[in-house]
């Protein structure tokens, strides 16, 4: 890979074809800026004609014809504000028009510009209106326009007398005014030019920084940053890949196949192998890199710069761009920067074939200070869901503490004194005994049922280490007050999971023995969970009356048919696993759940 500076040599001549950073002036800042131009030409004006006082234009004769072009530029300042102020909406229109006429007073001015008057001043506040207005390009296009004019002035000059007055007849005065125009031209388009792009840049940040919302979730929020710094780089694509330093796994979103949370690894990969196809070179380096195709190789070469976080160059020879992102991401001009949220989340961001009219390298050093400053904002929004998502969790604890200590506590002594009626000699094989039984046993449901909205709305309040005992504490509670005789069977002593991995199969199995306690009417239960083949195995068993279905079905197939548990087949698929369910109607059925063992690299 060679390191040649390939975006700073042909930068000069993308200037004109490429899109701009710009900072969208509004109406008010165009009418501030005509001001300010105003302001100046009537003060040319002035200044030209006290000039005139104290160095006429020789010889005496032109002298009058002189302070009149002088008199009717100051009657077009003083009528140019006028118009501004009458018809401030129109100001862009005003800039150009306004622009036109200073050009053309400037060459009107022309054949007395000699370096002992103030013309020449003329074509100087014309490039410096240019800079102040625009930028670069115009400035450079208004010197090209003054460039013209001042050559034709010559060429005609030599026919017409009265126009070599300048004694512009001279070719080294030519070439020293022509060259002293141009230089002030790229001097002034130049200062302006990055004055606007620094301008342009905080403009980019603070409106990406008004577009996060800290009432969203934190995928929202890199929606919006996303989609809006494909659209600040004038880019076609834009992937972001983070690592969750505490579990190592690996995220990506990408702006085209759309966000998600699904991790980039294959079933049975390591973590290691997912993070070098995207970590390439050093993690902390921002690199703007090329990928071209030359006739006499069979392969891609690359070019590419690199920043270290400090923003100084260093040595980038011996990249290596990994074919899998070749391959996934056939790019032919790419940026990318390092990205850190906190200390929970480290990444990157790549945006594809950016059209801004920087070298690339500065686009990268632009989207490295874009991220430094946008990355506290979308890390917020995420402290602030997990406070939300805390908060909830304590208001769900107390609801569930108040639902034991009064609703379920009244049903359970409304269930015991229908047990007590039930059992009077009067009312044990009358109608109204077989009553009592129903009332009793919706009672009866009605707090499980309760017990079960309970169980969910606590939280998890325990260590993966401690997932064996959870599930084995879980099964023998539901056992206990269903009557079901229930077991959990396991022949792990330790296990290894990440916490949201053990947090839903727990909720997995809680709505597994809730299923089986509301529809089948099961007598016995059995609960295993085992490893082997390179994945964790929980198996769901009961006797009861089966699915609607005989046979063996995979998710994809419950799918297909709308069968199965909704909430189980979306707890099982936030974790990467499988759900299979083998059903004999009448003769119980088999839940089984497969989840992958990562390697924590």
């Amino acid at each position: 890979m060679t390191t040649r500076d390939t975006w700073f040599r042909r930068w000069p001549a993308r200037l004109f074809l490429r899109r701009r950073l710009r900072a969208e002036a509004s109406l008010g800042e165009s009418f501030r800026i005509e001001r300010v131009i105003c302001v100046a030409r009537l003060f040319l004006a002035i200044i030209a004609l006290v000039a005139l006082d104290l160095d006429p234009v020789e010889p005496a004769a032109y002298a009058p014809i002189a302070r009149a072009l002088v008199v009717l530029f100051a009657i077009h300042s003083f009528a140019a504000v006028l118009v501004l102020r009458r018809r401030p909406r129109r100001a862009r229109a005003f800039a150009l028009t306004t622009h036109a006429v200073d050009l053309l007073a400037a060459a009107l001015t022309l054949p007395m510009a000699a370096p002992s008057n103030p013309f020449f001043a003329f074509f100087l506040f014309v490039l410096a209106s240019a800079a102040f207005r625009w930028g670069l390009r115009e400035t450079v296009a208004t010197t090209v326009a003054a460039v013209i004019i001042i050559l034709v002035h010559q060429r005609v000059a030599a026919y017409v007398p009265i126009l070599s007055i300048g004694g512009y007849d001279q070719p080294g005065r030519l070439v020293a005014r022509v060259a002293y125009l141009v230089m002030m031209g790229l001097v002034l388009g130049y200062l302006a030019e990055e004055s606007r792009l620094l301008r342009a840049e905080a403009a980019a940040v603070v409106k990406l920084l008004g577009k996060i919302r800290v009432d969203v979730n934190v995928t929202r929020a890199l929606t919006t940053v996303g989609h809006e710094a494909v659209k600040i780089f004038a880019g076609s694509q834009l992937l972001l890949v983070v690592e969750e330093l505490d579990s190592r796994r690996l995220f990506r979103w990408d702006t085209v196949a759309g966000w998600s949370l699904a991790s980039t690894t294959i079933r049975g990969e390591s973590s290691t192998a997912g993070r070098s196809v995207y970590f390439f070179g050093s993690a902390d380096h921002s690199m703007a890199i090329v990928r071209r195709k030359w006739p006499w190789l069979s392969h891609h070469t690359y070019e590419a710069l690199a920043l270290d976080p400090a923003g100084h160059f260093v040595d980038s020879t011996q990249l290596v761009v990994p074919k899998a992102f070749a391959a996934a991401y056939p790019f032919r001009r790419m940026i990318l920067a390092p990205v850190r949220f906190g200390d929970e989340w480290t990444g990157r961001i790549f945006i594809f074939e950016p059209q801004l009219n920087l070298p690339l390298i500065e686009l990268s050093r632009f989207l490295q200070m874009l991220i430094r400053q946008v990355s506290p904002a979308v890390f917020s929004v995420h402290l602030q869901n997990r406070l939300q998502a805390r908060a909830g969790a304590l208001e769900r604890a107390r609801v569930a503490r108040e639902l034991h200590d009064g609703v379920i506590q009244s049903l359970i002594g409304v269930e015991m004194q229908l047990e007590v009626l039930r059992g009077q000699k009067t009312l044990r094989d009358s109608p109204l005994g077989g009553e009592l039984l129903r009332v009793q046993h919706i009672l009866r449901d009605e707090v499980l049922n309760l017990r079960d909205l309970m169980q969910q709305m606590r939280p998890d309040e325990f260590d993966p280490d401690e997932l064996l005992h959870h599930l084995a504490d879980m099964v023998q509670r539901f056992g206990r007050d269903t009557g079901i005789a229930a077991r959990f069977v396991t022949g792990l002593r330790k296990i290894s999971l990440e916490r949201h991995v053990c947090f839903e199969l727990v909720r997995i199995v809680q709505e597994g023995l809730a299923n089986i306690r509301r529809h089948s009417a099961a007598t016995h239960v059995v609960v295993r969970l085992s490893a082997g083949e390179g994945a964790w195995r929980l198996e769901i068993d009961d006797d009861g009356r089966g699915f609607p279905f005989e046979g063996r079905l995979s998710e994809k197939e419950l799918d297909a048919r709308g069968l199965g548990p909704t909430i189980i087949k979306e707890r099982v698929r936030a974790i990467g696993g499988q759900l299979s369910i083998d059903s004999a109607p009448g003769r119980g059925s088999h839940l089984e759940v497969l989840v992958p063992q990562e390697s924590r690299g």
